[in-house]
């Protein structure tokens, strides 16, 4: 059980390859709701493996270094296919350069600085709203991999399919991602806002 939590950290980097080939290659339904699945299941790893590792008091050096890497994987396995199919799919065009080079640019220098930080022997754990940006990051995946799978249901099982959301769950994305590069880009400035100067003042001493 002590390895468990370092496991799904693991776990979560093997997703990513799967989730970018998926996305690149996904066609019918079918596709697209494993798609779902696994990037749901992805993110519950993202959940448990902290959880598990307080409460079992067992956060580990390997745990903290790899935790986030698996997470940029993961945003960057979704966002960076979302972008390079934008031309040819609508449903993916909420994901503009500009849009993906902000999102990928904060998780870098903020990921960057976490790790200069634990080597001095800083540790800043993430603010509040830095875990509302991730919530509404994940949210906004998902409902792009939804937004799919239900353009394919109007396509193969138009009987079941409501035709008359797929107009609301552009708008939805559209939101919602305005809303996602807006807590990514506050969040950074107030994690460096918060942390800079106490790291500074360590490095100075």
């Amino acid at each position: 059980m002590k390895h468990l939590p370092n496991s799904l950290t693991v776990l979560r980097i093997l997703f990513a390859p799967v989730l970018y080939f998926l996305i690149l290659e996904s066609r019918s339904l079918g596709d697209y709701l494993l798609l779902y699945y696994l990037f749901v299941i992805a993110g519950l790893t993202d959940i448990y493996d902290g959880q598990l590792a307080r409460s079992q008091q067992n956060i580990t050096t390997f745990g903290k270094f790899l935790d986030p890497v698996a997470d940029k994987l993961i945003l960057a396995a979704t966002l960076v296919p979302f972008y390079m199919l934008s031309t040819q799919v609508s449903a993916f065009r909420p994901v503009t350069l500009p849009i993906l080079l902000i999102l990928l640019g904060r998780e870098v220098v903020v990921t960057l600085f976490r790790y200069y930080s634990m080597w001095t022997g800083n540790i800043f754990s993430a603010s509040r709203l830095a875990k509302f940006k991730t919530a509404f990051q994940m949210f906004f995946i998902g409902s792009i991999l939804v937004h799919m799978a239900h353009r394919r249901m109007i396509a193969e099982y138009p009987e079941f399919a409501y035709r008359w959301f797929d107009p609301i769950h552009v708008k939805l994305n559209q939101v919602v991602i305005f809303i996602v590069v807006g807590l990514s880009v506050v969040s950074a400035l107030e994690y460096f806002a918060r942390n800079l100067p106490a790291l500074m003042k360590h490095s100075r001493a």
